[in-house]
């Protein structure tokens, strides 16, 4: 070949290289797959606890277990007043609640939540007094501390002193908001009573206050689980999904009896109690723990008659006005 035509060659197969080359960083930019990473990102969701009990525990422990992150799930936890969040979880600023028994009120009152997932199918608070009261009658003229009057822990000082005959008109119920509170005041004498659930009640009770009642004796009232709105089920079901599947899995390992010691622990050391007290609590609340996540059907139409007539609610309303067990079904075939 003669070297003129030679050299005119080559600045054109140059061209050609550098053109191969943009095409190749192109296809690359434009057609490789996402990142792994952000596929599997778990999805944060905010959740509202009233409390640090051992009713709540399961979420705590869950989180700490890994149990919600196995289902994509990071767990934002949001302690406030049970009323004050069942509003903000209507108005979309949180995506579940725990508190059962305000949710209640709110769906007879025509607001659009449903319980998706049980913790406890029965009460575990206890009633507790000052020292020097012997009986429920002696809280007559006196105040009760509750965190409000329209969740289950307002709802089961009602059922109380109506089941030990006194009108709930002759006892003044105080709504604390949270259990802090709550406890503040029973301790500076603010409060004749309260209702409190492990550990509190535990706690206290071993420095000598009165213990007067157990609520689960007087109704299956429902304190905690999970609940959020019809439309955050309808837009985000993988969210819904992967809370509760991580409750599931949270629970069914809280409740196996291999496990016990491990979860005796994680109460002394979270709480800061002696391990003897720790084990009183938990077995204190052991029994008001749902072992499947559900709650029997007949216990549900109880609990509604208490709050149609507690809330003077004409209407009637059945456990499927409450309660969408769809998502726990799906976990539970898995």
């Amino acid at each position: 070949m003669p070297a003129g035509e030679y050299r005119g060659r080559e600045p054109m197969e140059r061209k050609l290289r550098s053109i191969c080359a943009l095409f190749c960083f192109f296809a690359a930019v434009f057609f490789a797959p996402a990142p792994a990473t952000s596929a599997s990102a778990p999805a944060k969701v905010t959740i509202h606890v009233p409390s640090k009990s051992l009713s709540v525990m399961p979420y705590y422990f869950g989180t700490d277990k890994g149990f919600f992150a196995a289902e994509q799930i990071e767990p934002q936890l949001v302690m406030m007043a049970p009323p004050t969040a069942i509003a903000a979880l209507v108005a979309g600023e949180l995506d579940f609640s725990s508190t059962t028994g305000a949710a209640t009120s709110a769906i007879m009152r025509g607001l659009p939540t449903r319980r998706m997932f049980y913790v406890q199918q029965d009460p575990a608070h206890v009633l507790l007094a000052q020292p020097e009261i012997k009986s429920i009658q002696e809280l007559t003229g006196k105040a009760i501390g509750v965190t409000a009057l329209t969740d289950a822990v307002g709802m089961s000082a009602k059922v109380i002193l109506k089941g030990n005959g006194i009108d709930t008109s002759r006892v003044t119920l105080l709504a604390m908001q949270v259990t802090d509170n709550n406890i503040k005041a029973f301790e500076t004498r603010k409060i004749a009573a309260t209702l409190l659930a492990p550990p509190y009640a535990q706690e206290l009770e071993a420095r000598g206050y009165r213990r007067l009642a157990e609520a689960r004796t007087y109704a299956p009232l429902s304190f905690i689980g999970l609940v959020t709105t019809i439309e955050n089920a309808k837009k985000s079901p993988h969210k819904v999904l992967g809370v509760v599947a991580g409750l599931y899995r949270t629970m069914t390992y809280m409740l196996d009896p291999a496990n016990r010691k491990e979860v005796v622990q994680y109460v002394a050391g979270y709480h800061k109690l002696d391990p003897a007290l720790a084990e009183k609590a938990f077995t204190a609340q052991i029994p008001a723990y749902s072992k499947d996540g559900r709650k029997p059907r007949a216990a549900v139409e109880k609990e509604i008659e208490i709050y149609r007539e507690s809330l003077k609610i004409a209407k009637t309303f059945t456990p499927d006005d409450l309660e969408d067990m769809s998502f726990l079904g799906k976990v539970q075939s898995r």
